[in-house]
C-alpha cells in the first residue's frame, strides 16, 4: 500500500500527517482517523495500512502538530507500565491545552483537505480514533455532519463534552469500550 507525510494547511500553521492508501487512483472512500494521545507512530501506521488495505484512503494528523512535527514527545519503544507516568507528564499539558475549539476548526481543516484529494471519491467521509482520538473523533462527526457518515471511537471519553454538545450529530456511530471506560450512569446518559 502506498503511503506518504503530507502537510495539511489549518489557520494556526500547517499539520503533519500521515497517508495510506490503496494501489490505483481511486477514487476511494476517505477516513480521517484520529491516533491516541500518543500520536502518530509504527503501530498507527500500520493499522492506517491495514485499513488502507480494504479500499480506503486514510489520512491521519498530528493534532498536537502547534508543538512540533511528529512524535512531539519522545516515546520508548514499549509504553509498559513504568513508563507510563513519565510520558504522560508530558502528554497530559498537550492534550489538556487541545480545547475543543481547536479540535474543531483543526477538524474542518482536515476534513477539507481530505475531501479535495483526488483519490478521494465525492461524498462523506469516515471518522475514527482511540482513547482522546475517539473524542477528536466525536468532536469531528458532531461539527461536520454533512461530511461524515461514519463514526467509530474506541476506549474514548466521548461523554466528555456532554450529552447537549452532540445534539447534531447524524452518522452512523459505533462506541467500542471496556467494561471500566464509563460509569453505568454515564453509558445510560450515553445511550
Amino acid at each position: 500500500m502506498p503511503t506518504t507525510m503530507l502537510h495539511i494547511p489549518t489557520t494556526d500553521g500547517h499539520a503533519d500527517a500521515f497517508a495510506a492508501f490503496p494501489d490505483g487512483a481511486g477514487p476511494h472512500p476517505g477516513v480521517l482517523m484520529y491516533a491516541d494521545g500518543f500520536g502518530i507512530r509504527p503501530v498507527v501506521r500500520e493499522m492506517a495500512r491495514e485499513l488502507s488495505e480494504h479500499g480506503y484512503y486514510v489520512l491521519v494528523p498530528n493534532p498536537f502538530y502547534r508543538h512540533g512535527p511528529a512524535p512531539v514527545i519522545d516515546l520508548p519503544e514499549h509504553i509498559g507500565e513504568e513508563a507510563r507516568p513519565a510520558v504522560f507528564a508530558q502528554l497530559m499539558p498537550l492534550i489538556e491545552g487541545h480545547t475543543a475549539e481547536r479540535a474543531v476548526d483543526d477538524a474542518g481543516a482536515y476534513l477539507d483537505f481530505l475531501t479535495t484529494r483526488s483519490e478521494v471519491g465525492a461524498g462523506p467521509v469516515a471518522v475514527t480514533g482511540y482513547c482522546i482520538g475517539g473524542l477528536l473523533a466525536m468532536r469531528t462527526a458532531t461539527a461536520r455532519p454533512g461530511q461524515v457518515a461514519a463514526l467509530a471511537a474506541f476506549h474514548a471519553p466521548v461523554g466528555a463534552d456532554g450529552p447537549e454538545s452532540y445534539a447534531g450529530l447524524s452518522a452512523q456511530v459505533h462506541f467500542g469500550h471496556a467494561e471500566g471506560d464509563l460509569t453505568p450512569e454515564d453509558l445510560s446518559e450515553l445511550n
